[in-house]
């Protein structure tokens, strides 16, 4: 009788408590850009609402990883153990347009796309003692003075480098592109007049642009965002160029299925989240879910559609 009590309560904690429980330990989240950034920004926003979706008392770090655009992140992420317990927040186009050079040490393929989360439209700005007050007079001076007019960014074939190069075949005209490996750095040298503007997402220029620390010239939506209805489209300013930065959850490929239906269901709850929807609109992040299915589909459009961008861009000639 004492044994057949033994024997149930050890099957009972086996349900209570089931072998190979997830998660079992810390889980990392890394991000391939520098700490404040907007990528690092929308990760840091995102983890207490994954944990708390996750649940069996998940604990989640974000680990910064920068360099490369995120492509030295990605390289060693590809390699890690596919367990579920070290995840990436990936950007796109930033995680497809490496794959167009053979250095990477990772392929679209190598990771199993989990949940989309946000995507924000790119802004064009200056600084506020830019003599330009509109994108006309800037499009004017850059025709007048071909690549004089120089614009920071992250490294070059960046995703927001490729949202520059769209909008100057869109009017005909070339920057000079200052590559810079963090979006502080870019932000200061702006802010003092060293370069003329950059490009980034709307979470991180409504804000400074409101404050009158910098000056937006146009937004890369196709209709005026409702978070910020002040700022003109490109479109509307005669150049038609959309981009934008979508950022979302991948694992390592080979990750366990049952692994991968806890994240996605996790970034689905955090995504539908209220309290996550108001830091989301507090900071300007636009939050745009996808399923794992939505995310593969749309991972592999971005390869497609920025392949011939990354072939033909400058720094490759």
């Amino acid at each position: 009788m004492v044994r057949r009590c033994i024997v149930w309560l050890t099957g009972l904690m086996l349900c209570v408590h089931p072998a190979g429980a997830f998660p079992e330990r810390p889980i990392q989240l890394l991000v391939g850009f520098s700490p404040g950034g907007n990528i690092d920004i929308a990760a840091r926003m995102a983890v207490p609402f994954l944990e708390r979706h996750l649940g069996g008392g998940a604990a989640i770090a974000v680990i910064n990883r920068p360099g490369a655009g995120g492509a030295i992140m990605l390289g060693d992420f590809a390699a890690a153990r596919p367990d579920g317990h070290a995840i990436a927040m990936v950007s796109f186009p930033a995680v497809v347009t490496a794959l167009h050079d053979s250095q990477t040490r990772y392929r679209l393929d190598s990771f199993a796309y989990v949940g989309l989360l946000t995507d924000e439209p790119y802004t064009l700005f200056v600084g506020r003692d830019a003599p330009y007050r509109t994108l006309a007079d800037l499009v004017r001076a850059a025709r007048d003075r071909p690549e004089e007019i120089a614009m920071a960014g992250a490294g070059a074939g960046s995703a927001p480098h490729l949202a520059l190069i769209g909008f100057e075949r869109a009017a005909g005209i070339r920057f000079t592109w200052v590559p810079l490996p963090g979006a502080g750095q870019i932000m200061a040298l702006v802010q003092g007049g060293h370069v003329t503007g950059s490009v980034s997402t709307v979470s991180l220029t409504v804000r400074p642009h409101r404050a009158g620390e910098i000056r937006i010239l146009g937004i890369m939506e196709r209709e005026r965002w409702s978070g910020a209805p002040d700022i003109p489209t490109l479109r509307e300013q005669g150049f038609d160029h959309t981009a934008s930065s979508a950022r979302g959850f991948a694992l390592p490929a080979g990750t366990p299925e049952a692994i991968q239906r806890r994240w996605e269901a996790a970034i689905r709850l955090t995504a539908e989240d209220p309290d996550f929807r108001a830091l989301a609109e507090r900071d300007f992040v636009i939050v745009r879910h996808m399923d794992r299915a939505a995310m593969t589909v749309f991972a592999r459009e971005q390869y497609e559609d920025y392949g011939s961008l990354w072939r033909g861009a400058p720094w490759r000639r």
